[in-house]
């Protein structure tokens, strides 16, 4: 094992100093109530796949304030016009990983739950990013918007996150106490602010969540797409003028500030050998979920690559809610 963080004991009670401005729960409930208010206008177009026993349709609905978002809905084959109600389970996709396919969802399928895979703003070319922002940023999409949190690239991507569940939630198949969320790295974080954001998250399994400990995520990690904002200060402010501001818009963002908001319960993975998103900035969130939560540590692995882990996800959601 090449540990480059803290050591485990540590990590297990690892609780740093964030910041969390006054207005943090505020903003927040401000925003889900715009988006609330807002339709989801949604469509869904069936499509032909080679294997039985599963419906599926490609889906569009209206992205928060602006874009027009874009998934893949898997369900079991008459879930719709069965009497009872099934569970649900939204999946995000890793930072730039692109379109999560069907596949990915057959092993949730067979759970006896209906799937929605859906894609993030901007990193798929279904799913454009109309929003506009007072700021260019470095390669990617970590610092647009980076200098205001009311027009932060996330503030977006969080909120149709939310929405995603919502959708999911308008079906009639659904049962709305059963519904899950889950996903890797930037999924990972996706689906930890989404069951702090959403009422009607029951479960939530996040791998390797990203978005988490800004400050130290950027200060340690050696890969991965934190470099964007150390870019941004090297190359575009030298000084370091916005700083503060950068990181005050940030910390609205932090899975670390959300992470109280969790009802559900959680499920969340880490490598001890992970330069993408340390333990340390994991755990850090994790140790702030205030309810039923269980972590699962694989030491000698990094970003993902534990194939154990599916085994574990599975236990975990057949167990239920």
């Amino acid at each position: 094992m090449n540990l480059f963080d803290l050591p485990l004991e540590e990590l297990r009670s690892y609780n740093p100093e964030i910041e969390k401005k006054a207005d943090f729960d505020s903003f927040w409930d401000s925003t889900l109530a715009e988006s609330s208010a807002q339709p989801l206008n949604a469509a869904m177009e069936p499509f032909d796949y080679p294997v039985p026993g599963v419906e599926c349709f490609n889906v569009r609905f209206d992205g928060f304030r602006n874009s027009r978002a874009s998934a893949r809905y898997v369900r079991p084959a008459g879930a719709a016009s069965s009497k009872g109600q099934i569970p649900a389970l939204v999946c995000y996709h890793g930072y730039n990983w692109n379109t999560l396919t069907v596949a990915a969802a057959l092993k949730y399928v067979m759970l006896g739950r209906s799937v929605l895979l859906v894609d993030v703003r901007g990193q798929n070319p279904a799913f454009p990013d109309l929003a506009p922002y007072p700021n260019g940023g470095a390669s990617g999409w970590m610092t647009l918007g980076i200098l205001d949190p009311a027009s932060y690239y996330y503030r977006n991507v969080y909120m149709d996150s939310v929405r995603a569940v919502d959708f999911v939630a308008s079906l009639p198949e659904t049962d709305p106490a059963d519904i899950a969320v889950e996903g890797g790295s930037q999924g990972g974080a996706l689906t930890l602010a989404t069951a702090a954001l959403s009422p009607r998250v029951a479960l939530a399994l996040a791998d390797v969540p990203y978005l988490c400990h800004f400050r130290r995520a950027v200060k340690i990690s050696t890969e991965g797409p934190y470099d964007e904002i150390y870019h941004y200060f090297k190359i575009h402010d030298q000084l370091h003028l916005t700083e503060e501001k950068a990181y005050e818009t940030l910390s609205y963002f932090d899975v670390c500030n959300l992470a109280p908001r969790i009802r559900g319960r959680a499920l969340v993975s880490v490598g001890l050998e992970d330069a993408i998103c340390p333990p340390s900035t994991v755990f850090a969130a994790y140790n702030r979920i205030p309810g039923d939560k269980e972590i699962r540590v694989y030491p000698d692995y990094g970003h993902g690559g534990f194939s154990r882990h599916d085994e574990e996800k599975i236990a975990f959601l057949a167990r239920g809610k």
